[in-house]
């Protein structure tokens, strides 16, 4: 028989499970605790995470210099494309593509003055008529405007003199 047992042995092995149940009970509501001490740190985390005037505070040197470098290279950009802009307007500059334009003109004479192909000549004519269409649509508008302006004084007039009758 086992030594935990006494009697019929159910009295101890009840105890046992009470007091099993309890510390369970007890692993349960520390585990309760601890998880509302997480949640709540991570409520607070998201809180300040999303406080833009806290991050602004915090993080203002690496904005600020992130600021400087961006601005930093767009007007690296825009000089040089100014000092490209300036070196391809020199004379000697142009001399070079002059020089290169004629060797490749006597390279290959046959691309010089070659007709467009079919399907340019197709782009080329529909573009024509596109422009064309909105052009005269324009000016139908523009008379036409101009022609209501000329009428409206005149019906206005009209009015007048009948009100006045």
């Amino acid at each position: 028989m086992n030594s935990t047992t006494r009697g019929n042995g159910k009295g101890n092995s009840e105890a046992s499970l009470q007091e099993s149940t309890r510390q369970l009970d007890g692993e349960i509501a520390s585990l309760r605790e601890e998880l509302a001490g997480l949640v709540a740190e991570l409520d607070r985390r998201r809180h300040e995470l999303l406080d833009v005037k806290l991050q602004a505070r915090r993080q203002a040197l690496g904005m600020a210099l992130t600021s400087v470098a961006l601005l930093a290279t767009a007007s690296g950009f825009v000089w040089l494309g100014g000092w490209h802009s300036r070196r391809r307007r020199t004379t000697l500059s142009r001399v070079g593509r002059l020089r290169e334009a004629i060797s490749r003109m006597i390279d290959r004479p046959d691309r010089v003055a070659a007709e467009p192909g079919v399907p340019a000549r197709i782009l080329t004519a529909a573009a024509n008529a596109a422009v064309a269409t909105a052009i005269k649509k324009m000016l139908e508008r523009g008379f036409q405007r101009a022609r209501h302006k000329e009428e409206r004084p005149a019906r206005l007039d009209a009015a007048r003199d009948r009100a006045a009758s």
